[in-house]
C-alpha cells in the first residue's frame, strides 16, 4: 500500500516536470540545406516553414545563408540553398522537428542548435546572401577573370642512360 503511494507520488511528479518543460520554449538556431531548384526563395524554404509549424514552433526568422555547388553529391543534388533560421520550440519537440527534416525529400541535410540569450542583432544579422558575397570558387563562368599567359615552347631532350634508377648522373 505504502509502495503504490510512493509510486503514484513519483509518476505525479514526473508528468508535472514533464508538463512545466513543454510549456517552456528554448530559442534555436537551424541551418537547412534544401534543395536548389527553385529560384524563389518564399516558395524554396516553404519545407522549413512547414516543419516548423507543424511542429508548433515560433518562428523568429527565416532567410537564406547562400546558395552553393555541394562538394559532393547529396540526395542526387549537385547545389543546395543554405537556409538560416530562428525560433522557439518546446525542447520536447525538437527530436520531431529533426525526424520530419529526415523525412522530408526537399531538406538534404539539417543542424538545429539550442541558443540561450539570443538577440535581436543576431536574428537580424547580415548573411552573405544579403551582402550579395561570393566566394571566388564560387564565381560563374562569365564571372571569372581570365588571363593569358604567353608560355615559350621548351624543347627539352634527355639522352638515354643520362640518368640511373637513382634518380642521379651515372658519375
Amino acid at each position: 500500500m505504502i509502495g503504490q503511494a510512493v509510486a503514484t507520488a513519483i509518476i505525479d511528479q514526473a508528468q508535472e516536470r514533464k508538463t512545466k518543460m513543454s510549456q517552456d520554449k528554448a530559442s534555436y538556431e537551424g541551418m537547412f540545406l534544401l534543395d536548389a531548384g527553385n529560384p524563389d526563395f518564399q516558395a524554396a524554404s516553404e519545407p522549413v516553414r512547414t516543419i516548423l509549424d507543424r511542429n508548433g514552433a515560433t518562428t523568429l526568422a527565416i532567410k537564406p545563408w547562400d546558395e552553393r555547388r555541394l562538394a559532393y553529391e547529396i540526395k542526387g543534388r549537385r547545389r543546395g540553398l543554405y537556409v538560416l533560421s530562428f525560433f522557439e520550440a518546446d525542447p520536447l519537440r525538437i527530436a520531431e522537428i529533426e525526424n520530419d527534416c529526415r523525412l522530408d525529400e526537399r531538406v538534404l541535410r539539417m543542424l538545429l542548435l539550442r541558443r540561450e540569450g539570443l538577440t535581436q542583432e543576431q536574428i537580424q544579422a547580415e548573411t552573405p546572401a544579403s551582402l550579395g558575397t561570393r566566394r571566388p570558387a564560387e564565381r560563374r563562368e562569365d564571372e571569372r577573370d581570365t588571363v593569358e599567359v604567353d608560355l615559350p615552347n621548351l624543347d627539352v631532350e634527355v639522352e638515354a642512360g643520362a640518368v640511373d634508377e637513382e634518380g642521379g648522373d651515372d658519375n
